[in-house]
């Protein structure tokens, strides 16, 4: 029996999570979801085994790409792929028009000091303008055209340089925070195959993903997505996926602490997202739509694992937008989108008073 709770007993979600239900006993589906799969993401002495078993390299030229974002994470994984695995990697980062120079000159400085190749991937301004027109027009959120952009530069650029797989530093809470039964999920098929002994063909793993991300566009733009965002997957065969985090305790101050302590890297303004230059922006958005925090998932999951107790999720969830600062990041982006701005707050409060 399914209840209508409003907050789960367990994790901090509440009902204005999508796709969200709740069990007789106020769990929600998400709790259980996680719990089908706790046992496997912390077994790490078999995840050791299946991490090295995904990343064997039969003939490529590079052992993995990386994408590279200059944060800590992709800081760390790919010092470690380097220091502790030995493998030869090409480094890459998304050029998403929104790049801030503090995040550019980390990057340099990390792929010089490691001794790592690394390419810049820039897309046409055209193609950029286009996909954050029609998604922030029709979603209201500019983090969904940067994922999407995001991800066909992951699942594309391995097959262009010819790399044995695609390696990602995306935590557990952000790769697993909508995870639940069904297919609601867009990334819960990789998930489910980096946790498999037996991985699926990534042309088919994509594929699947590809034509739900093409029902959320219209067809000009699925279209380029195909066209010119994959044509070299498409071209050279398409290569695994792999998340590091996946099969690797995440301490976000063990990492900071390791960092500092054997490289360059250091905080510099920002520890999160520093990198984006729109970030208060969509940040304050997605928390209007959602009028909470829309962050809540992460935290949930963050407490499922017992990195932090339920009482700190909920003091986590606090918000504390800069809308002076969101706001003119806002105008940026629509500016460079074509994009009305007073159009686009209205559609906002609109869509988060039907919400609620």
């Amino acid at each position: 029996m399914r209840i209508n709770n409003k907050v789960c007993t367990r994790c901090v979600n509440d009902k204005t999570v999508k796709h969200i239900s709740f069990n007789k006993d106020g769990v929600c589906s998400f709790c259980e979801a996680y719990d089908s799969i706790k046992d496997k993401l912390h077994d790490y002495d078999h995840l050791e085994e299946l991490f090295l078993k995904k990343i064997k390299n039969s003939g490529h030229k590079y052992d993995a790409a990386v994408g590279f974002s200059g944060g800590k994470d992709s800081t760390y994984v790919l010092y470690k792929l380097v220091k502790q695995y030995g493998l030869k990697v090409k480094a890459f980062t998304l050029d998403n028009g929104f790049m801030s120079q503090e995040a550019k000159q980390k990057i340099d400085e990390i792929v010089k000091e490691l001794g790592v190749e690394h390419e810049y991937v820039v897309y046409d301004f055209d193609i950029l303008k286009k996909m954050y027109k029609c998604i922030v027009s029709k979603y209201l959120s500019p983090c969904i055209a940067c994922a999407f952009l995001g991800y066909a530069a992951m699942i594309n650029y391995p097959s262009k340089i010819d790399a044995a797989v695609m390696i990602h530093g995306r935590s557990i809470p952000q790769m697993i925070r909508s995870y639940q039964f069904g297919d609601k999920d867009y990334f819960k098929p990789m998930v489910e195959d980096g946790l498999s002994e037996e991985s699926r063909d990534p042309a088919d793993l994509y594929e699947e993903m590809i034509n739900k991300v093409s029902k959320l566009v219209d067809k000009n733009l699925a279209k380029t997505i195909k066209d010119v965002l994959l044509c070299d997957g498409y071209k050279n065969g398409f290569r695994p996926f792999v998340g590091y985090f996946l099969y690797h305790k995440y301490d976000k101050d063990e990492i900071i602490s390791e960092l500092t302590e054997n490289t360059s890297w250091k905080v510099i303004s920002e520890e999160e997202h520093y990198d984006c230059l729109i970030h208060h922006g969509a940040l304050y958005l997605k928390n209007m739509i959602a009028r909470r925090n829309h962050l809540m998932p992460e935290i949930s999951v963050q407490i499922r694992e017992g990195t932090i107790s339920r009482e700190e999720g909920l003091e986590k969830l606090k918000t504390n937008d800069n809308k002076e600062l969101a706001k003119s990041e806002l105008k940026m982006l629509c500016d460079f989108a074509n994009i009305s701005y007073k159009k686009l707050m209205l559609k906002a409060r609109l869509y988060s008073k039907r919400w609620w």
